[in-house]
């Protein structure tokens, strides 16, 4: 009865093929950083009129885009491990947490030398810039959460930890094309703040939205 009941059941599994939840996910990345283009365009071009490549050609415009590239592809590293049941993954998480480790501590040794106050650390937008990273994340979290919908993670929270780091460094890679700040300390406070609210963010959405 048993071999009877197990033979029925493997007669409507229907083959998986490979690295499908990959594509899944790389694709939602792809349909999350084009609506968050469509998305940082039409609000930080048009309505708040900030200027396309605002920092353009100086190395923080540089820096910027790479310290929030690496966090979401860190992200995007852990996702695939963390959507499985038996999937656990750490050095990614472990490699954001060096990378703010390193841009915070780069941030203090500037700062402690002369010339750096306090209006440098808060630049001309630190009051809006977490937020505006977290809007323009908002788009790719949501499709990288759908995704994931279809997995069945070992730890829900976590992988919406990774969802968010993801979105939220790419978000904030976005929005670097449209932020004239230049200060070491201010990327280092203010857009550390902006992923991390993504993260907090994915990892709460997650708890719920990915228990199987």
């Amino acid at each position: 009865m048993t071999d009877q009941l197990i033979s029925r059941l493997a007669d409507d599994l229907i083959p998986v093929p490979p690295r499908s939840m990959e594509r899944r996910l790389l694709l939602a990345v792809a349909t999350g950083f084009a609506l968050t283009a469509v998305l940082t365009v039409l609000v930080f071009g048009l309505l708040l009129d900030r200027p396309f490549g605002a920092a353009w050609g100086s190395m923080m415009f540089w820096v910027k885009g790479g310290y929030a590239l690496a966090f979401g592809l860190l992200g995007l590293a852990a996702a695939p491990a963390l959507a499985r049941p038996d999937g656990r993954i750490r050095w990614p998480l472990v490699g954001a947490a060096a990378l703010l480790l390193v841009a915070i501590c780069t941030g203090s040794m500037l700062w402690s030398q002369a010339g750096y106050n306090m209006p440098m650390l808060m630049g001309a937008t630190a009051l809006i810039c977490p937020w505006l990273i977290t809007l323009a994340a908002l788009p790719m979290l949501g499709t990288l959460l759908s995704a994931l919908r279809s997995t069945a993670p070992h730890s829900p929270t976590m992988a919406g930890v990774a969802a968010g780091l993801c979105a939220g460094g790419l978000g904030a890679a976005t929005y670097a094309v449209y932020c004239a700040e230049t200060g070491m300390m201010f990327m280092a406070v203010w857009y550390s703040l902006g992923i991390g609210i993504v993260a907090a963010l994915g990892a709460l959405l997650g708890r719920f939205l990915l228990r199987w």
